[in-house]
């Protein structure tokens, strides 16, 4: 199967069409992550309000390669399809900030496969975030 969506994409982002896209007869198995912007983290004082990630220009072709060199060595026989995207932009706490969705014959294979496009995403994906608290301080975070 392979990559069937790997984006950066400044729209909000329907992880039931991520889940379309990979959904298919053979799979016995969809693995979905969303991550999704909270109102902490450790690295805020106070409470998160909004984040802005901004993206390197080669994000877009990034990402694809990302999710094509996890497969390449998690998937070697072809057996999952995989839709991710990554928001770039202004965004809110609730907001979906990244979501990967994993299809394979079965659950080790899909949950193995998602759990390591999102670390290497999150890892090398040239995608920094600016994160403002409620009293208006801000701090960037992966640059």
């Amino acid at each position: 199967m392979g990559v069937v969506l790997a984006e950066v994409s400044s729209s909000p982002i329907d992880p039931g069409r991520l889940l379309a896209l990979v959904s298919r007869p053979d799979a016995g198995a969809v693995s979905l992550f969303v991550g999704v912007v909270r109102d902490h983290d450790p690295q805020a004082d106070g409470e998160v309000v909004a984040l802005d990630y901004t993206g390197h220009p080669s994000a877009p072709e990034r990402i694809g390669q990302i999710v094509t060199a996890v497969l390449a060595e998690a998937d070697p026989d072809g057996q999952c399809a995989v839709a991710t995207v990554h928001r770039i932009g202004r965004l809110l706490v609730g907001d979906n900030a990244f979501v990967v969705a994993v299809s394979a014959p079965h659950r080790r294979l899909a949950f193995a496969v998602c759990q390591r496009v999102v670390d290497e995403v999150k890892a090398r994906l040239p995608i920094w975030k600016q994160q403002f608290e409620a009293d208006g301080r801000y701090h960037w975070s992966g640059l």
